[in-house]
Parts: structure tokens; sequence; C-alpha cells
């Protein structure tokens, strides 16, 4: 404990003499602020005064068809869209066929064990159809996503653009 806080006193002895150059957030690109920003965790963004104009200003930004903004020191993707919540286990995303069947479908609306085929006769022509029992998949509240890239491994950020 002591040698952790003796580390800690020698950092900032030196960057309050001038040995290191000292970078103070508000410093960096805007970029860089909003992956710093969306990165934070307990609190995240919303609850850190200093993240709460950085992160509204992105919004508005990506709302009126910008991009996601570059940071040379940090990495992130590309913006995404996830509109539906993942399926429960077992379950797999599908979409709704013409045909009245359905197809295997990561953005898909609904969900269904494909495990399970159900085959449906009708009358005496002999034609039948497999179908599987769906549900709807629940909605996300914030369908938007980036992934960022941490020490830590990646970390998925979703948001909403509602109200911007």
């Amino acid at each position: 404990m002591k040698r952790g806080a003796a580390l800690v006193m020698a950092v900032g002895l030196m960057c309050a003499s001038g040995v290191v150059p000292r970078a103070d957030a508000q410093d960096a690109s805007f970029g860089c602020k909003v992956l710093l920003c969306a990165a934070a965790s307990a609190p995240s963004w919303s609850g850190i005064p200093y993240c709460v104009p950085v992160m509204q200003t992105l919004f508005r930004q990506l709302a009126q068809g910008g991009g996601w903004p570059s940071c040379a020191e940090g990495n992130a993707s590309g913006l995404g869209y996830e509109p539906y919540q993942a399926c429960p286990a077992g379950l797999t995303p599908v979409q709704s066929a013409s045909d009245g069947g359905v197809g295997a479908s990561p953005s898909g609306n609904l969900c269904a064990d494909l495990s399970k085929p159900q085959q449906v006769c009708s009358g005496g022509d002999g034609g039948c159809t497999t179908t599987y029992s769906t549900t709807a998949r629940d909605p996300r509240s914030d369908p938007y996503y980036v992934d960022i890239s941490t020490a830590n491994g990646s970390q998925r950020f979703y948001f909403s653009l509602q109200g911007y």
C-alpha cells in the first residue's frame, strides 16, 4: 500500500515539476473525449458532468447524418445498428419469409427454436409446409452501437438518437 502511494506521489511530483507534460481531458480532441466518455462505467457518461455536453453534441451530429469521430489514440468500430434484444438462449433470430416460413436473420424481428420444426398440412393435396413456433423480439431502447477497443478487450457502447 505504501509503495503504491509513493508511486502516485512520485508521478504527481514529476507532473507538477514539468518533467512529464500534463494532459488534461479538456485538451483532448473531440473524438478522444467521446471515446473516454463512452467507455466510462460506474458511473456511465450520463453521470459525469464533463461528459454530458460532449455526448449530447455527438448524438446531435450523428442524428444529422454525421459519422463517429476519430481519435488517433483510440480504436472504435464504425457505427452499428441493432434494433432488437438478443433472443433467449436456444432460440435463433428469424425473419418471416414471403412464402409464410421463416429464415434465420441476425436482424430478424422474431425468435424461433429451429431445432423443433412443425409440419402443417392442408387438405388432401398432400401439400405440407414446415413452420416454427415464433415469438416477437424485444426492441432495444438504445439500438445504435460502437465497439470500443480497450486494454481489457472490446466493449460495446449502446445509445439512442431519439430526441436529437
